[in-house]
């Protein structure tokens, strides 16, 4: 009988025992990689240098939306019926006619404007939310952009997150519309932001709350972010998120009928802060209503 094969040596085992462990760890990193997502620190986000941090909001089995969060508000106590209100309701967003009840009478067709950035020459194409006069009788329209507005935060070895500058952005552009378009979404270079076309889902986990050190929210930036995909570039991992809240753009018309971003001045102008008052009591009864319709189809139970 042939004698048996000799006993593997010292440098067999080692190489047999590295390759084992890098098996195990390329099956146990995506694990890790989740634990190390909920322990994000300090952010530093759209160019600020104080810290905050990014928080996730904890999962709720079942939740999940489209696009944008919505602050969820006390559904009706059951048995008590609700009674019509007596102030009138919201004004609608431009475009749409609405009798007493909520009916729409009318819709009109065209409700997309276009403005252009100054610094790039590049449009972003916006939904008309308001159209109103100014103080001083200029024609004055509150904008919302069409695609969602994104943005970008890097982490390097999961030590926080932070801004990306605007050079950086240039060079992973190609990265992060790669990255968008894995789950069926088109990223568009706009005027004024980035944007991405098309929709996408998400889970409570997914929501960051920007916050500082002390926990308050920062003037001026928003304080909850939806994360919508990630992707990793030289050793640097890369977040694409959007902000919970609407952007919104007060544009006026100048002598020649085209639209021009509002000056500072203008944005403190009684009829432009009526205009967003408006938007905001608007966009709260929506969030009423859809609260109102979970709570009788059962689905907070």
């Amino acid at each position: 009988w042939p004698s048996p094969p000799p006993p593997p040596t010292l440098p067999t085992l080692t190489s047999y025992t590295l390759l084992l462990l890098l098996l195990l760890w390329i099956d146990l990193c995506p694990f890790s990689y989740r634990l190390r997502r909920r322990r994000v620190g300090r952010a530093l986000y759209a160019r600020r240098s104080s810290s905050r941090r990014v928080r996730r909001r904890r999962r709720e089995p079942g939740r999940g939306g489209r696009r944008r969060s919505r602050r969820r508000r006390a559904p009706p106590s059951p048995g008590v019926r609700q009674s019509h209100p007596t102030s009138p309701l919201p004004k609608p967003p431009a475009g749409f006619v609405l009798d007493a009840h909520g009916r729409v009478l009318a819709a009109a067709s065209k409700r997309i404007a276009t403005i252009v950035d100054a610094t790039n020459n590049l449009p972003l194409e916006c939904v008309i939310r308001r159209v109103f006069q100014s103080s001083q009788g200029d024609e004055c329209m509150l904008l919302c952009p069409v695609d969602t507005p994104v943005q970008i935060l890097k982490s390097t070895n999961f030590n926080g997150w932070s801004a990306v500058n605007d050079d950086e952005v240039e060079a992973i552009i190609p990265s992060a519309a790669y990255a968008l378009a894995k789950i069926h979404m088109h990223l568009v270079v706009s005027g004024f932001c980035y944007t991405a076309r098309g929709g996408f889902c998400y889970s409570e986990e997914d929501i960051l709350e920007f916050r500082t050190d002390d926990g308050e929210d920062i003037e001026g930036l928003p304080s909850e972010g939806v994360e919508i995909t990630c992707f990793h570039l030289d050793g640097t991992h890369y977040m694409i998120y959007t902000p919970s809240d609407p952007l919104l753009f007060v544009a006026v018309k100048d002598k020649n009928g085209a639209l021009q971003i509002a000056d500072d001045d203008l944005l403190e102008d009684l009829a432009v802060i009526g205009a967003i008052d408006e938007e905001t009591e608007f966009n709260a009864l929506v969030e009423e209503e859809a609260a109102l319709l979970e709570s009788l189809l059962g689905k907070d139970d």
